[in-house]
């Protein structure tokens, strides 16, 4: 019971700011000596800390408190196919320092831990941050996650295949690491200090070369019976369609993802054109690129809209790559979702546009570890909140 209330008060003081102990004692519930007492010990342990005097009605003006954000600092990586970008970032998720390192991961996964390894002390280095105020890392990566067990079941991308990531690097780092699919991992980005931190049921939808769905239903994340759930650029669109890099035809991603739009412009022109020459004709109001980039747009958008009504979100937060095709390709989804949501719900939707960029995946891998620091211990040993793993 203590360390519910332990929780409990610390998740109110990280959602105000800052906030005082008769707010706290309020909002929670609990006795003022209650508060008082807790409040005693996480200021001991260096997790709050006295920021101000806020103002008075009459009488002595109350003490603001604020989580210290540095008091522990979480890594995060964003493992891609050419490479991995690391984060360390504070307690508000605040970026301390970033490291990039190309390397092909394709078909390495030995390759990938040696990478991390070297990451990962080499972010705590550039940051000057000791290892013991380190609370964990958390990964980000394409493809089917198994969370819970800590393994790559599949990843087209990066073709591997059950792949064990979470106990080795535990085992080698020595540090607490949780492992997700990278569009779930931007989903808790989103509730933990985005746009979405007030939402129950939201989903967010990343484009670029794959397509991919975080969703939350009622504050938590869906990941479902197996672990893949939100693989929405793998739902069957064209029959007989495009061949898919996952071994289908005629998936989502295959008709509208970004290679295809590369190649289709490509063919026109007669030669292959890369992703920087596709945005500089349309640009430049190329009017075969932006048709096809339209195009492209308005079939993805009533995909989304289908989406729209089978989950009926409050909002929708589109992010990725794709976002750099701008309003020839995002405008179209937004309208389907406005037109042809059922029974005009896709009106009442917030759509936010998020333009992240690998930096940003870091951070919201390393959220992870945010998330589960700030939460109630639990039997699992990975899941030592922050007031419980220090001074131990």
């Amino acid at each position: 019971m203590r360390e519910l209330n332990v929780s409990l008060l610390i998740e109110l003081v990280r959602s105000a700011g800052s906030t005082s102990r008769a707010e706290l004692a309020r909002q929670s519930q609990l006795s003022a000596p209650t508060v008082g007492t807790i409040v005693d010990h996480l200021i001991e342990r260096g997790i709050l800390v006295e920021v101000a005097l806020a103002p008075s009605n009459g009488g002595r003006p109350p003490v603001l408190l604020s989580i210290d954000a540095t008091a522990g600092y979480v890594i995060g990586i964003k493992l891609r196919g050419d490479g991995l970008t690391t984060v360390i970032c504070d307690l508000e998720a605040k970026v301390v320092a970033t490291r990039e390192f190309p390397v092909s991961l394709v078909g390495d996964p030995d390759g990938a831990m040696h990478a991390i390894l070297s990451e990962v002390r080499g972010v705590l280095r550039d940051a000057k941050v000791p290892r013991s105020k380190a609370l964990g890392l958390g990964i980000g990566m394409s493809g089917v996650i198994d969370s819970n067990a800590g393994v790559c079941v599949s990843s087209h991308l990066l073709q591997w295949h059950n792949v064990e990531i979470e106990s080795k690097l535990r085992r080698l780092l020595r540090l607490p690491v949780w492992i997700d699919n990278d569009v779930n991992t931007l989903a808790v980005a989103e509730k933990w200090s985005g746009d979405a931190r007030g939402a129950r049921h939201f989903v967010t939808l990343s484009i670029g070369r794959g397509i991919g769905l975080g969703i939350v239903i009622d504050r938590a994340l869906y990941r479902g019976a197996f672990g893949s759930s939100g693989e929405f650029g793998h739902i069957i669109v064209e029959p007989g369609g495009p061949i898919c890099e996952c071994g289908r035809s005629g998936c989502l991603e295959a008709v509208v993802g970004e290679d295809t739009m590369r190649r289709e412009i490509g063919e026109g022109l007669g030669r292959t054109i890369s992703r920087s020459e596709m945005i500089s004709l349309m640009n430049a109001g190329d009017s075969v690129t932006c048709g096809i980039v339209e195009a492209a747009g308005q079939k993805l958008g009533i995909s989304v809209a289908n989406i729209m009504t089978l989950l009926n979100p409050e909002m929708l937060i589109i992010c990725g790559e794709g976002t750099e095709l701008g309003s020839t390709f995002l405008d179209p989804i937004i309208r389907s979702v406005r037109e042809q949501t059922f029974a005009s719900l896709g009106l009442k939707i917030e759509v936010k546009i998020q333009r992240w960029g690998d930096e940003a995946w870091a951070v919201g891998a390393a959220t992870l570890v945010l998330r589960e620091s700030f939460s109630l211990p639990g039997s699992d040993t990975r899941s030592l909140a922050i007031w419980h793993r220090r001074g131990q």
